[in-house]
């Protein structure tokens, strides 16, 4: 069996202290990287201010159309400049906030609870005239980003805590319980 000379193992712990570095330099590049991503979301997420949010209450929990038609001669901006405008600025936090995660600078995981149902229950409300909206501004993709919100926050197990109108309460009720 052959001595290991000085020399030896003076090239083994430089070898060594290489492959240590560069693996805590990966480890370090990842965690800045998911530090940067959370950083980025509660800079955005600062955005919902109380302006926003009584705006995004107002349009999800008290306005109402039949289609887009009525939408537009209520909320347009010829019937009412300053309600478009509220529009307009809950949709795009929205829109930004899908933007974010599809383009994967932020994680959906991020969202606290309150905001992903909200989230939820503004794209429910708009989705029904959101193609016809969306071709106003440029196309009928403008407002994907808000479905690929919805859809990411779907799978991550969120509900909206508005009913939808084709559920009915009293059916879900009465095949939980049968005896109803």
């Amino acid at each position: 069996m052959q001595e290991l000379d000085l020399q030896t193992i003076s090239v083994i712990v430089a070898a060594m202290s290489v492959v240590v570095g560069v693996i805590m330099s990966v480890l370090s590049i990842r965690n800045l990287a998911k530090s940067r991503r959370a950083s980025i979301f509660l800079d955005f997420h600062k955005q919902a201010d109380q302006e926003f949010l009584e705006s995004l209450f107002e349009v999800v929990g008290e306005w109402s159309w039949g289609n887009y038609e009525q939408f537009m001669a209520k909320y347009g901006p010829t019937a009412s400049r300053k309600d478009w405008a509220k529009f307009v600025h809950v949709s795009s936090f929205f829109d930004s906030m899908g933007k974010l995660l599809e383009v994967k600078i932020t994680d959906a995981e991020l969202i606290p609870e309150a905001m992903a149902v909200i989230a939820m229950a503004w794209w429910e409300k708009i989705e029904p005239i959101q193609t016809k909206i969306a071709g106003r501004w440029r196309t009928s993709e403008s407002i994907d980003s808000s479905k690929f919100l919805y859809e990411t926050l779907k799978k991550l197990g969120y509900r909206s805590p508005v009913p939808g109108e084709q559920e009915d309460p009293s059916l879900t009720r009465q095949s939980e319980n049968p005896k109803s």
